[in-house]
């Protein structure tokens, strides 16, 4: 069965823009430090010199652009949830690249496959880990309450996916950090979620239970393999390099979360299997009670998938109703009344 965690999130939360005004309602800050090279952070234009709380978005794996122009389209598409603009009035809120990668640039779409085609580099591969996220964000903190008119009473941090688990993180790094949100993302090991899809195909019947426990053998393989060579650029698993994945198991989510005193807000999706397993997720609420902590709010939506999408048969086949809207007035809420 052993499928790849691939994070679909380019095609899944785009929305189009044309080419003549898209980069024009943002405003592009540089930085750059001897450890982690040029960072770039972006935010809204519109009442960028009114005094607000700020909000800084990290969102899921890959090696895209947050903001991609499509050739194929000539349309600019946007990997992060589109709906954060509904709240450029209300917050500063902040985007940042990852190491190599530019916020705006422009990506070729496989003709074979229809997948997205964006160039690997070096930086890249030298740099992706959960530490260069987590510093690179917690530096533009610093330098955003210094560029802008920041209401710091509420300094948000909200990650999906692979950047829910850079969330926390980048709240131990900087203490100016009020609150954490974390979407649709594991709180264990996230290699742990591969073991998991082995598990629940064999009790589904989609294979044998001799089949999972040869493919989760291999899995133990592969990683050890990277835990032998942590910091290996040259070696990849799952099309990623070593230190990427080591990276993000030398410290789980749950580790960091635990370490937070500010207000934490786990976000899953009931019907999340292939991203980030929601049963790995449930894992923090009972951490968090049996460690006598009440910072922790865990929000499950029942049928929604990982890009935060109701799913439903309908004649054998699966439909999906977008709930973000549903999702981020919960969050909000959440953010306006937990202090």
């Amino acid at each position: 069965m052993y499928k790849l965690l691939l994070l679909f999130f380019v095609g899944m939360n785009q929305l189009l823009f044309s080419q003549d005004n898209f980069k024009d309602q943002f405003t592009v800050f540089t930085d750059e430090s001897k450890a982690l090279g040029k960072i770039e952070y972006c935010t809204f234009n519109s009442s960028i010199n009114k005094r607000k709380p700020l909000l800084i978005f990290i969102h899921g794996s890959g090696n895209f652009p947050t903001f991609h122009y499509r050739n194929d389209l000539k349309q600019y598409a946007w990997s992060a949830f589109s709906i954060l603009q509904k709240y450029k009035d209300d917050y500063h809120v902040l985007f940042v690249n990852k190491p190599g990668i530019p916020l705006f640039d422009s990506i070729q779409i496989d003709p074979k496959t229809g997948h997205f085609d964006y160039p690997q580099n070096d930086e890249f591969d030298r740099h992706y880990s959960l530490d260069w996220r987590a510093l690179a964000a917690s530096m533009i903190i610093d330098r955003a309450v210094k560029d802008l008119l920041v209401d710091r009473t509420k300094i948000v941090v909200m990650g999906h996916s692979q950047g829910g688990q850079v969330a926390p993180k980048i709240a131990k790094l900087n203490q100016k950090v009020t609150h954490v949100v974390m979407l649709n993302c594991n709180v264990l090991n996230h290699l742990y979620d591969f073991i998991l899809q082995e598990r629940l195909a064999s009790f589904t019947g989609e294979q044998s239970f001799e089949t999972t426990q040869s493919n989760i053998d291999s899995l133990y393989a592969d990683y050890q393999k990277i835990f032998d060579y942590p910091n290996s650029i040259k070696d990849s698993w799952n099309n990623e390099t070593y230190l990427r994945w080591s990276s993000f198991s030398t410290e789980t989510p749950l580790e960091n979360m635990l370490k937070l005193k500010v207000p934490i807000l786990l976000v899953a999706g009931g019907r999340d299997i292939w991203n980030s397993f929601v049963m790995n997720s449930d894992y923090a609420k009972i951490e968090f009670m049996s460690h006598g902590k009440n910072n922790l709010t865990y929000k499950v939506f029942p049928n929604a998938n990982h890009f935060l999408q109701n799913e439903s048969l309908d004649q054998g086949k699966t439909t999906t109703t977008d709930i973000k809207p549903q999702v981020f007035d919960y969050i909000m809420s959440w953010i306006s009344s937990s202090k």
